[in-house]
């Protein structure tokens, strides 16, 4: 029983932390949309699937260790989205939408996809699909990232209105 106990000690303790494990999931994205701008941020919006090998991939190498240093929270809003999932969700405007609706508006046929949105879910960047390991993926991921957070209404969006 000891060593049952030890043994699933070792086993849980190599686990990554659940908390810091994958982006959020997201039914309310007017809301997501709320704190992006608040935050100043551009949305990253990941779409992954059921037992997809890259998705896990990418969020190991990638993802995780951006977010631990502490490089993905400053600069954007991560967050993502199942494409097996049904059911309804509430849209940019505030309006409930069917998931796949949703899902084809940004177009994704494969996953892991990645897109960069503004805060009323316009894209910002051209998606990321696919994942071919961290040295090729990185600098793609970087530039694009770039892009969104320079993009000039998103600026708009974010910056107080002038007093006059």
């Amino acid at each position: 029983m000891k060593l049952f106990a030890h043994t699933l000690l070792l086993l849980l303790s190599t686990l990554p932390a659940l908390s810091t494990a994958a982006p959020a999931l997201v039914q309310d994205w007017s809301m997501e949309a709320s704190q992006a701008q608040r935050k100043h941020q551009p949305i990253m919006l990941l779409f992954t699937s059921r037992d997809c090998h890259y998705c896990d991939r990418l969020e190991q190498e990638v993802l995780l260790p951006l977010r631990n240093e502490g490089t993905l929270p400053a600069r954007v809003h991560l967050r993502q989205f199942n494409i097996d999932r049904g059911g309804k969700l509430v849209d940019f405007d505030g309006e409930k939408i069917r998931a796949r609706l949703f899902l084809s508006r940004y177009h994704v046929y494969a996953t892991p996809t990645v897109v960069l949105l503004d805060h009323q879910g316009r894209p910002l960047a051209e998606p990321i699909v696919g994942y071919n390991g961290v040295a090729r993926y990185l600098p793609i991921l970087q530039q694009a990232i770039d892009r969104a957070t320079a993009y000039p209404h998103l600026e708009a969006s974010v910056r107080p209105p002038a007093h006059r």
